[in-house]
């Protein structure tokens, strides 16, 4: 069940909070929470009647579905995860139930396998099946020249992130982290592909002539950020490689969907005194004496902050929200903080369905698939790989009894421009859809081949769905973390008294991202001496460094 309008979302605004955060996606709760925890009032304004942004569940026709991530790691014990990390800081890591498992199918046109997590004697097999000697040579290439990256990238926790120069001092708590992460900063600090070269595994060239292990790691890397081994960040592969492997290592899922996720961080900000407002839409940011100092709502209303405002949304967004004199000068090609002209992302589709589970499904049907329909090697292909989760195998109770929910989307593999313009009521529109999701359909029969006669709850998603609900520009992820000359920020921008966090800050897109965004904002807001003394807390827990 979700979140129903309570005191946790009081439509009871305080007058003149500390700090007013703009959208409750992962990045702007694990701020708002975090910030609330470190003595701070603040309010949280979500322009959806429902809170979680990307990561929200919904509920229709009795199905309880997830509106966007739906494979969870690092969470069910302590752990560097940011997310982890944020729970543990606003005591609700317990409040929610996890169910672990072990691996997820993986179909690809050269065959099925099972990546089974921490079984290095499955994982060899699978390399001897669709590799042969040289998958076998290269892999062990890969674990003996990443190894010292994998242990460093969880040497410096996302706790030690802000962005003031204040930054000085919790660096300081995990000098040695620093020490045992220097020899590897560009690793760890630019793409996975850099690694992988140094490794001496090819990453141009034919796509065709790619190596299983080369498209293994551009998979992992895309299951992460949406991009390739060559846009995602070498620190977030390598801690995942670390994490995947290591003997007996288990996979989560939140009991009651993601919103279980959102529903703790709620609790979290409202135990510290934070304020969620949902169906609060904001038009502009204020600006006085040169100094962001609230918000103006869609209805009028003006909400005023006394130490500063922090965005959540995109950047794109972020920037339309300023008053035009504010509006850092667009850099084609460029980055910085809140630089409109960043490239963009594909987005995504979804197919949410609700089936009946009689007859039983096939045997052997696990929670989670990776469907690669046309090719392995070119991940980033359109409508090329399919995400399948059935998460009532885990938690029965998001379906009517004898029913399953079935979740299965394109992530960042949508492109926006034949969606351009169509009316969401519009014939064409509807038939759009039918036909953008006919790879999806045919990605489940791969798992449950009668599934479309097992139907009785049908929602299809579409970019303009992502772009009307989550208020994502162009229905877009957000922007690559690696493109050409361009950079994102971290929190920091140029306008006095505003912050930013989400997939528009460093580290980038995907959820342990989102959170540790939202975590350097948080940070940046509060003391370094408030930071330092969390991070002892977080230490005694065992979740400061690995």
């Amino acid at each position: 069940m979700r979140l129903p309008l309570s005191p946790l979302m009081s439509s009871a605004t305080p007058a003149s909070p500390d700090v007013i955060v703009i959208g409750s996606g992962i990045g702007g709760l694990c701020c708002a929470s975090l910030a609330a925890r470190y003595g701070l009032s603040v309010t949280l304004l979500e322009s959806h009647s429902i809170p979680g942004g990307c990561a929200h569940s919904f509920d229709r026709n009795g199905f309880t579905f997830d509106s966007g991530p739906s494979l969870w790691a690092g969470l069910s014990r302590p752990s560097v995860n940011p997310l982890r990390q944020v729970l543990d800081a606003v005591g609700e890591s317990d409040s929610i139930d996890w169910v672990t498992y072990d691996g997820w199918g993986m179909v690809i046109p050269e065959g099925d396998f099972f990546f089974k997590t921490g079984d290095a004697a499955s994982w060899e097999a699978t390399l001897a099946k669709f590799g042969g000697e040289r998958a076998i040579k290269e892999w062990q290439q890969l674990i003996d020249y990443a190894d010292p990256v994998i242990r460093a990238s969880g040497a410096t926790p996302p706790a030690v992130l802000r962005s003031d120069p204040f930054v000085l001092l919790p660096l300081l708590r995990v000098a040695g982290g620093l020490l045992q992460a220097g020899p590897h900063a560009r690793y760890l600090n630019g793409p996975f592909s850099l690694l992988m070269e140094a490794a001496g595994l090819p990453t141009d060239g034919p796509i065709a002539s790619k190596s299983f292990v080369a498209a293994w790691l551009d998979y992992l890397a895309f299951a992460l950020s949406g991009l390739d081994a060559k846009g995602t960040l070498g620190a977030a592969v390598a801690y995942t490689l670390g994490d995947l492997y290591k003997p007996g290592a288990t996979l989560d899922y939140p009991v009651g969907g993601s919103g279980a996720v959102i529903e703790a961080l709620v609790r979290g900000l409202s135990k510290h005194g934070g304020t969620l407002r949902t169906s609060a839409h904001v038009e502009e940011i204020v600006i006085e004496d040169g100094r962001a100092c609230g918000v103006r709502l869609k209805s009028g209303e003006v909400l005023r902050a006394n130490k500063g405002v922090v965005s959540n949304a995109d950047v794109w967004r972020t920037t339309a929200m300023l008053p035009p004199a504010y509006r850092p000068t667009p850099r084609p090609g460029g980055g910085g903080a809140l630089n409109s002209k960043l490239s963009m992302t594909p987005s995504f589709m979804h197919l949410h369905l609700g089936i009946r589970a009689d007859p039983p499904l096939p045997e052997g049907v696990g929670i989670h698939y990776s469907v690669l329909l046309d090719s392995f090697e070119d991940i980033e292909a359109d409508r090329n790989m399919v995400i399948i989760s059935i998460p009532t195998l885990l938690d029965p109770a998001l379906a009517p009894e004898n029913c399953h929910v079935v979740h299965a989307y394109y992530a960042a593999n949508e492109p926006y421009d034949d969606w351009e313009g169509l009316s969401r009521s519009s014939d064409e529109y509807k038939q759009l859809k039918a036909e953008r999701a006919e790879p999806m359909w045919r990605a489940l029969e791969k798992i449950i081949p009668d599934v479309r006669e097992r139907v009785v709850t049908e929602l299809v998603a579409s970019p303009l769905t992502h772009e009307r609900f989550l208020r994502r520009t162009r229905g877009s992820y957000g922007p690559p973390l690696f493109h050409g000359s361009e950079t994102i920020p971290y929190a920091g921008t140029p306008v006095p008294g505003l912050l930013h966090c989400g997939d528009s800050t460093f580290p980038g897109i995907g959820v342990p991202s989102a959170a540790a965004s939202g975590m350097n904002a948080a940070n940046t807001l509060a003391s370094p001496w408030q930071q330092i003394e969390l991070m002892n807390e977080l230490d005694e827990k065992g979740c400061l460094t690995p």
